[in-house]
C-alpha cells in the first residue's frame, strides 16, 4: 500500500510539477482565472467549424491564431457534437502562467497573452485522449484530462505562428473575449465558415 502511494505521489509530481495553477473549488486556477493545457498541431483540413473550401483550410485558418478546443468546450451543450459546436467562432484569450506539463512542453519565453479563435475540435479519442477527453461543463467540477485540466486547447501551428510566440505547449489561463488581437481572425473572416450560417 505504501509503495502504491509513493508511486502515485511520484506520478502526480511528474505530471503537475511545473504547474503554476492551484485547485480552487475543484477547478485549477491562476490569478483567479481558469487554467488549461495546450498542445499544437498542423492540419490542412477545414476543421470542425467548416472554415475552408471543400476540405481545405482557408488561408487564415492555417496561419492566424486559431485553436481546436476540447470536446467539453467545443460543444458546451453536452451533446458531444463533432461539427458546428456552440463555441465555433468564439475567441479566447490564452495567457501563459509560466508553467507546463512535465515532459510535454517547456516554459514559455513570454507571458504575453494572445487571442485565438475556436475553429476546430480536439476530439476525445486517439491520439488526443490524454489531452481532450474531459467530461462536464467547464467551471462545474469537470472530470479533467490526464494532466488535471478541465479544458484543453490544441493550437494550429500551420505557418509556425505558435512557435514564433515562443510557446511549446504552455499551461495557460483562458477566458472568452472579443475577437480582437494581433493575428487573430476578424469576425468577418468567421462569417466565411459553414458553421457561421
Amino acid at each position: 500500500m505504501i509503495r502504491l502511494l509513493i508511486l502515485f505521489a511520484v506520478f502526480t509530481a511528474s505530471c503537475y510539477g511545473n504547474s503554476k495553477c492551484t485547485m480552487q473549488n475543484g477547478v485549477r486556477v491562476h490569478n483567479n482565472k481558469r487554467c488549461a493545457s495546450t498542445t499544437h498541431y498542423y492540419d490542412s483540413h477545414k476543421g470542425a467549424c467548416g472554415c475552408g473550401h471543400g476540405d481545405t483550410q482557408f488561408s487564415w485558418n492555417h496561419d492566424h491564431l486559431v485553436v481546436a478546443a476540447s470536446q467539453n468546450l467545443f460543444d458546451p451543450s453536452g451533446s458531444a457534437k463533432d461539427w458546428c459546436g456552440g463555441s465555433c467562432g468564439k475567441c479566447v484569450r490564452l495567457t501563459p502562467t509560466g508553467g507546463f506539463v512535465q515532459g510535454r512542453g517547456t516554459a514559455p519565453k513570454s507571458l504575453t497573452p494572445h487571442t485565438f479563435m475556436i475553429t476546430n475540435l480536439c476530439p476525445p479519442w486517439a491520439p488526443n485522449q490524454d489531452w481532450c477527453a474531459q467530461k462536464g461543463t467547464p467551471g462545474q467540477h469537470v472530470q479533467p484530462n490526464k494532466y488535471g485540466y478541465e479544458v484543453h486547447f490544441d493550437l494550429e501551428n500551420g505557418a509556425s505562428q505558435v512557435s514564433r510566440l515562443g510557446w511549446d505547449n504552455p499551461e495557460v489561463t483562458w477566458e472568452f473575449v472579443s475577437c480582437n488581437g494581433q493575428n487573430t481572425p476578424a469576425v468577418n473572416l468567421w462569417h466565411q465558415c459553414e458553421c457561421s450560417h
